[in-house]
């Protein structure tokens, strides 16, 4: 089945190779998934191109950017108005309205029955993909028994479906080694980080301020476990001596400046990591504490390079989103830059500023015209999809976001969801978030009806959560009048607000106000970003 027609783009080529070639009007030739050729003047494309479909996308094409540090599942749920600074990534998640509105709403509700995970699914892709998003980590669904990356619109990391791409290996929790397991706990982590056939090992590093953070970093180095594949995300709380052995062995860092700065009031010192030479990229972690997507990460990476002396230009802010991420990944090679031979990966953005790299910083989710994953126009403007969706595919999307006509395809083969939409997603998102006792009480009777009838009521879709690191029954809150309490007996919020996929929305900004962790300044910055959307 042909899944994309072979197409010409018209446009401002932003290349990210090597030579940092710029285009102002020039042409991308797409075949088969793949970059045939990067033109700047039109006659020099060949004749044998002539029967391609060719569109002047009045655009500025960049390469897709990769988000390297996302947890996707959760990116449904609203800013959190975080009530502390934290000094390290082990207190938050304890706090009762953490809690009450993020742990339980998700691990109890969203990702454990199977309508709400489908919707959850098809919403966290279609936001990601209108942020510009090409490759982001992976959501591990269990289908009918079996546990699985979701393959869908978007490429992941962890499972790139691209026998060029090495998988990438990904470990949340810290590497404990305060018990008697401490030996199989370092052999564990050697064997997943040296894995046969693995790109990068993305690892949760240091995130916080304090000693306990970086002593992270330290058992790391004191057992060896530094090598060119481990990416350090967020690695907040490391010395210039640390980012300096993390460069000296080729390792990277994925860096989270949002969500840094919500949680624990500071982010990485970036000339520290200038003066390393250290490859990095950039990931918006998640919602709940963090950007919506790149394209509002960038700019409080924008904001916080300038707030710092500028020690990075906005073409290496630009590379940290694309051919540095893919460097980070292990895919420099076939991603990242729009070179001849690469995938199709690409995201095109109305002109805004004679600036190539600002223009992308400067950006906002209604100027993202056409995301491509893989030469498959997955979301733009009604127009350009129309215009360029193979005649042979199920139909188009349509939507109306920030007051744009909008086009999705987000069907892929073996995809479980396909029958699921975007809109509808959301629908039915807003519903069962809107009552999440009234969705349980629904769905304990439907699994009533099955076993009555004989048939098996596990659900045949759900989702394995890897941001949870206790249960309820571990977590105590302690309580001066009460004493000690398990989670488990507070309650959970029964409604909660659907994240809108747009950087908009006056509930927003109020969020955005009450976060006692951001410099006032930030928050200036940001809404004058989108002070007319």
């Amino acid at each position: 089945m042909k899944i994309t027609e072979s197409c010409i783009l018209q446009g401002r080529i932003v290349t990210m190779n090597a030579k940092k070639e710029v285009f102002n009007n020039g042409f991308l030739v797409i075949n088969n998934g793949h970059i045939e050729g990067v033109f700047p003047l039109e006659a020099e494309i060949p004749s044998k191109y002539e029967q391609y479909l060719r569109i002047d996308i009045q655009g500025t094409i960049y390469p897709g950017m990769l988000d390297l540090h996302n947890h996707f599942v959760y990116n449904v749920l609203p800013l959190w108005v975080v009530p502390e600074k934290y000094s390290n990534r082990s207190q938050w998640p304890k706090h009762p309205e953490y809690r009450a509105s993020v742990t339980k709403p998700i691990r109890h509700v969203l990702a454990k029955y199977s309508s709400s995970s489908k919707a959850l699914v098809r919403f966290v892709e279609a936001k990601a993909l209108i942020g510009g998003t090409t490759t982001g980590q992976g959501m591990r669904t269990r289908v009918n028994g079996g546990s699985k990356i979701f393959v869908g619109a978007m490429r992941n990391v962890e499972e790139p479906m691209d026998s060029k791409l090495p998988p990438a290996g990904t470990r949340i929790p810290n590497l404990k080694l305060e018990d008697g397991s401490a030996e199989e706990q370092i052999e564990l982590f050697r064997k997943a980080l040296t894995k046969k056939g693995q790109g990068a090992y993305f690892y949760h590093l240091s995130e916080g301020t304090d000693q306990p953070s970086r002593q992270h970093f330290l058992n790391l180095e004191t057992h060896n476990l530094i090598t060119d594949k481990l990416v350090g995300i967020h690695s907040l709380g490391l010395q210039p001596d640390d980012i300096a052995k993390l460069a000296e062995k080729g390792a990277k860092i994925v860096w989270s400046p949002f969500s840094n700065q919500l949680l624990y009031g500071k982010t990485l010192d970036l000339n520290m990591l200038k003066a390393s030479g250290i490859r990095f990229s950039i990931g918006c972690d998640w919602t709940p504490t963090g950007s919506k997507n790149l394209l509002q990460e960038l700019k409080v990476a924008a904001f916080c390079n300038k707030n710092q002396g500028n020690p990075f230009s906005d073409y290496e802010l630009i590379k940290a989103v694309t051919i540095d991420a893919a460097k980070v990944a292990g895919w420099g090679a076939h991603l990242g830059s729009l070179e001849k031979g690469k995938l199709a990966d690409i995201v095109v953005v109305q002109n805004g500023n004679e600036d190539p790299y600002k223009n992308l910083i400067q950006s906002v989710e209604k100027d993202v015209v056409l995301v491509m994953v893989g030469g498959v126009g997955r979301y733009g403007s009604r127009s350009i999809m129309e215009f360029l969706h193979a005649k042979n595919l199920p139909a188009l999307e349509h939507m109306q976001l920030a007051g744009e006509e909008k086009c999705f395809y987000l069907q892929t083969p073996t995809s479980e969801i396909n029958h699921i939409g975007f809109a509808e997603a959301w629908t039915s998102l807003k519903e069962i978030m809107s009552d999440l006792a009234a969705f349980i009480k629904k769905m304990k009777q439907e699994q009533t009806e099955l076993m009555v009838f004989g048939k098996d009521p596990t659900p045949d879709f759900c989702i394995e959560l890897d941001n949870e690191f206790y249960s309820d029954e571990d977590v105590l809150r302690l309580d001066d009048e009460v004493g000690p309490q398990l989670m488990a007996d507070l309650p959970m919020l029964n409604r909660i607000d659907l994240d809108e996929p747009l950087v908009a929305g006056d509930n927003y900004w109020q969020r955005i106000d009450a976060q006692e962790n951001i410099d006032g300044r930030l928050k200036k910055w940001l809404y004058s970003c989108y002070e007319n959307e």
